[in-house]
């Protein structure tokens, strides 16, 4: 089981990697509309997020999830 700190590390080393996102993530800051990752790059993070929590998440679910708060509830249901 994973706990919320590190689920938070987790997905911010994605954010990092993937969404090209520098610097501090506030929690909750809209990553799309406020920290630059480009929509292109959604589909990546998504995928990114399923092969490191082996899970699969929902589609809708996931364009809804915009904050990290919102990724770390997502990830831990």
């Amino acid at each position: 089981m994973h706990t919320d700190e590190t689920i938070t590390k987790s997905i911010i080393s994605i954010l990092e990697e993937v969404g090209k996102i520098e610097g501090e993530i506030p929690k909750e800051s809209d990553i799309y509309a406020e920290l630059g990752v480009e929509s292109v790059n959604s589909i990546s993070i998504l995928l990114a997020l399923e092969k490191k929590f082996d899970i699969t998440i929902d589609d809708n679910e996931f364009i809804q999830a915009r904050t990290l708060t919102k990724l770390v509830d997502l990830v831990r249901t």
